[in-house]
């Protein structure tokens, strides 16, 4: 997995954390001022775990993507926008940004672009034109 990939999935998990510690200090604070009796305050800590131990399956489910090689034919080129338009990727057309300016002057319709995706969020983690890895 690339660093761009990477970096995305620190942010969710970043997030997740936050989620979890907004949740504690609503808890900590409600338990605090409410004087609530032993139960609930039993159950709040029962239901902060859970989404403890949730929001951490989730961040281990998001690192263990498969990741989906597909290939896809430049159906435009705009050199102008950084911008080539592919088909094949799903459902209609893609539009996929590409960082390398030489490598977009030699991109022409017709021509086929390898494509690695992850399976579930369908972020791009890697392109290949001509055997030469894009830059992200």
């Amino acid at each position: 997995m690339n660093e761009k990939a990477k970096g995305k999935l620190k942010k969710q998990f970043l997030l997740i954390i936050l989620f979890i510690f907004i949740i504690g200090i609503q808890l900590t604070t409600n338990t605090l001022v409410n004087h609530s009796p032993v139960w609930t305050t039993a159950l709040l800590i029962f239901c902060f775990l859970i989404f403890c131990i949730l929001g951490l399956l989730t961040y281990l489910d998001l690192k263990k993507q498969e990741q989906l090689i597909t290939i896809g034919q430049i159906v435009d080129v705009r050199k102008n926008k950084n911008m080539i338009i592919v088909k094949g990727l799903g459902r209609g057309n893609s539009k996929i940004l590409i960082k390398d300016g030489p490598i977009l002057n030699m991109m022409q319709p017709h021509d086929l672009i390898e494509i690695t995706r992850l399976k579930y969020t369908k972020m791009i983690t890697k392109k290949v034109y001509k055997d030469e890895e894009i830059q992200l």
